[in-house]
Order: structure tokens, then sequence, then C-alpha cells
């Protein structure tokens, strides 16, 4: 085992030349034992393969909509937001990291952008669902977890509270992914790769959670994707 913390690349939002994401992942990451930082986004191959060698896992994280011509599909409502520099990005890093092996962990964008990259499919929009507001104030609600799945495996319950901030789901799933989790009006929330040493993701925000005395699953994602990157 290692000494030191595992090192975990983030996939940020940007603005112009300036990326930013939530102090909460990186809290997360911290937590778990691990240490978070921002990959600056590129189109070079050999950039992107050091990036894949000098990371130990790499977080998807939140943000806005994925391109539907990644799945075959035309935009089809005014809602979906689209940012065709983080599609191009994120998937040049999910080419370059995804044979290696090393652990992967994707949370709301990262969950569908992960099923996408594989072969799967996203509704581009539910009604009744928004990715609006502040996204720490969104509605709870509990989520079914699927007890054959990994994230059974790592909380030990059949049912966890979750919360809900966006308005994209996973549709058809990837050839190698599994459901981990299901919400009662039967989106698939949580998912993890039958092929892959150790890919999960979520489409709810376990960091909203972590480190609140009723985390009940926050610390089991985080400290399993920290110790998978040892």
């Amino acid at each position: 085992m290692q000494d030191r913390r595992p090192l975990i690349g983030v996939m940020a939002s940007h603005d112009g030349e300036q990326l930013r994401t939530s102090m909460r992942y990186l809290n997360a990451l911290w937590r778990a034992g691990g240490v978070g930082i921002m990959l600056a986004y590129t189109n070079d191959q050999e950039k992107l393969e050091e990036y894949a060698s000098l990371c130990d896992g790499f977080l998807f994280s939140g943000g806005v909509d994925l391109d539907p011509t990644l799945y075959g599909e035309e935009k089809q409502f005014d809602s979906v937001e689209i940012d065709r520099d983080r599609d191009a990005f994120e998937q040049g890093v999910f080419r370059a990291i995804y044979p290696t092996g090393k652990p992967i962990l994707g949370i709301c964008r990262g969950i569908q952008a992960l099923n996408v990259f594989l072969g799967g499919t996203l509704y581009q929009h539910i009604d009744g669902h928004q990715q609006s507001g502040v996204p720490y104030e969104a509605r709870e609600y509990p989520l079914e977890v699927l007890p054959d799945g990994l994230l059974y495996r790592l909380c030990g319950k059949t049912e966890i509270k979750v919360n809900s901030y966006h308005h994209q789901n996973v549709k058809q799933l990837a050839p190698s992914l599994r459901a981990d989790g299901v919400s009662r009006d039967g989106y698939i929330e949580a998912l993890h790769s039958v092929e892959h040493p150790f890919l999960l993701a979520v489409q709810f925000h376990p960091e909203i959670y972590n480190g609140l005395p009723d985390d009940d699953h926050s610390a089991a994602i985080f400290g399993a994707f920290i110790g998978a990157c040892r």
C-alpha cells in the first residue's frame, strides 16, 4: 500500500479560461484519504496519456448536459445545455484511462457521461425534474438499492436517502454496465461496470452528505473509491 494519498483527477466545469468545481467534491475525496486536482482541458493525446499515468483515479463530476449527438440523437428540448469542449475533453480522458483499469467514479453528469461513452443513451429531459437553482437545497427521496449490485455491497442497505438535482437520466444502459439503484419512478440512478475493476456512478450527489451525521452512503462510496485507488 502506498504511503501518499491517492491523486484523483477531477473533471471540472469551465468558464472560458477558468476551471471550477465544488469544494464538496474535493473535501469528500480528502476525508476518504485522497486528494483531488482539477485537470485542465486538452485534446493533446500526449497530455491525456500523461493524465492517465499520473493520477490514481478519476472523478467525473456534475455539470451541464452531454451533446445528444454523442448517442445518436438531435437536441429535442430547450432545457438541454451543451458544452462540446467539455464533452470532447472528458471523452478523450475516458478513452485514455479506461484501458488502464484505474478506478472511476461518476456523479450526476458523470453517470450520464460514462454510460454514453460506453454505448448507452439518455433521456434528454424528464418533466418534473430540474437542474437549476441551488443544488444543495435539492429535494430528497428514497432510492431502492438493488441487492446484487456494487452499491449494495458498499452500503449494506436496500434503501438510501438521495437528492435530486438533474433533468436528464440514463435511458438505455451500456452493454458493460449494470443497474445498482432505481428511483420510485423507475429511473436508473446508480450503476457499475461488470468489465472494469472499479467503475461506479450515481445520479445523485453523495458529496452533499459527506461528513454529516446522517450520511448513509457518501462515506462508503468515497471510501471504496479511494481504497480502490491505493
